[in-house]
């Protein structure tokens, strides 16, 4: 598609694109980067509403595409306590719609990525609305990972998460098994979801070799959820070192969300049982430590289970030339036929991540890596940056077309 400077310009009456995020940090921020920057570098000036603590935006301070909106600092991990974490996200939260609503005008266009758990996501789309800009919604989630609220009030979160998606002139997934699950869930009309490529997390240093090691190193890594289903992880390499297979386990992540701390703790008792063939990192890990993390591992493991969106660790693997032994769930199985880089796993049960694990182990490094290699090929060419904002670009030419 040529480039189009009927978007993005700031000139009075014309429409602007607007990338507006909550995530100061981790891919989420990486992602809301990196589209920024190629979108900027495919002739579009992009107005940025983020947190002023998004760990990239001094990157954007030479760029004079991307113009910066930034709001009160997000903290994502509570400093004192419950209340003072609440205290601090209900400032965000104001802060944000401030922003929001003095700096967008009628016809701009807004894309929404990474919104807040509603119904406090719903508030951003109600200003958007309000000020009469389009909205352009990248549903990275298209159910949440695990409801906030508890079963009697669930019906706010779900009608309010169908009030987002039916306000939106546009929906963005991921994968086909993500726009099933809004026409199936929402009953979005099918002409209003489309798919767009994920884009992919490059962590700058190329493939990466395989690690010398006598035991096949598995990583789990990202925020620690019931729904990737840890627990089976841990369960299938516990039995598989009784057996004498040589292959060890590293966990790196940390809980995000406290309704998931209870199961958390469970898995971290289960590892306390047998730790010998487990690493356990418990923490956030910041951007420099990845490339040495991967570096260690041969290949990373996503034993999904009850999951609807597009895994952002399945990109950052692939397109670092880790292959990836994964699920179905989502769109991993769609992901794994397309790229040829990695391994299915039949089903999320301990005896088939034990039989993946085996079979990884059998392939040996070399394979491995050439797996690796393989996926990284095709991850960079079907779902780069590049091909991402030209098809961004083509939704908001054909939403804009259709006036």
């Amino acid at each position: 598609m040529p480039k189009t400077e009927q978007f993005g310009r700031s000139s009075k009456g014309t429409p602007r694109i607007f990338i507006h995020t909550p995530e100061p940090a981790s891919s989420a921020a990486l992602y809301v980067a990196a589209l920024a920057k190629a979108l900027s570098d495919d002739g579009c000036t992009v107005h940025l509403i983020c947190p002023a603590n998004l760990e990239s935006l001094s990157e954007f301070q030479s760029n004079k595409r991307v113009v910066a909106h930034p709001t009160l600092a997000r903290a994502i991990e509570s400093p004192v306590g419950l209340l003072t974490k609440l205290w601090h996200n209900l400032a965000f939260l104001v802060s944000s719609n401030i922003v929001l609503f003095t700096s967008v005008r009628r016809g701009d266009w807004i894309n929404f990525q990474y919104v807040l758990h509603p119904p406090f996501g719903a508030l951003f789309f109600l200003v958007a609305r309000l000020r009469g800009a389009r909205i352009v919604f990248t549903a990275h989630d298209p159910l949440p990972h695990k409801w906030l609220f508890p079963s009697w009030l669930r019906w706010v979160e779900r009608n309010t998460l169908g009030w987002m998606y039916r306000v939106s002139d546009r929906v963005l997934v991921h994968s086909e098994a993500g726009r099933r699950t809004l026409l199936q869930h929402f009953g979005l009309a099918a002409e209003r979801v489309s798919i767009v490529v994920h884009g992919p997390y490059e962590l700058g240093h190329g493939f990466l070799p395989m690690p010398v090691s006598e035991r096949l190193q598995v990583l789990m890594f990202g925020s620690l959820r019931e729904n990737k289903c840890p627990h089976l992880a841990i369960e299938a390499v516990q039995s598989l070192n009784k057996k004498g297979v040589p292959v060890r386990l590293t966990i790196a992540g940390q809980v995000l969300n406290r309704k998931e701390q209870s199961y958390w703790d469970n898995c971290r008792d289960l590892i306390a049982r047998d730790s010998e063939a487990i690493e356990l990192i418990e923490r956030f890990i910041p951007d420099g430590e990845l490339p040495a993390l991967f570096s260690a591992s041969h290949c990373l493991i996503l034993p999904y289970g009850e999951f609807h969106s597009d895994s952002g660790v399945a990109f950052m693997a692939l397109a670092n030339g880790r292959p990836i032994l994964a699920t179905s769930a989502g769109g991993l199985g769609q992901m794994i036929q397309d790229s040829k880089g990695g391994i299915a796993i039949e089903s999320a049960s301990a005896d088939e991540i034990e039989k993946t694990i085996v079979a990884a182990v059998e392939l040996g490094s070399k394979s491995l890596g050439e797996l690796g290699k393989r996926g990284m090929d095709w991850v960079l060419r079907e779902c780069g940056w590049t091909r991402l904002s030209e098809q961004m670009r083509a939704v908001f030419a054909s939403l804009e077309a259709k006036g």
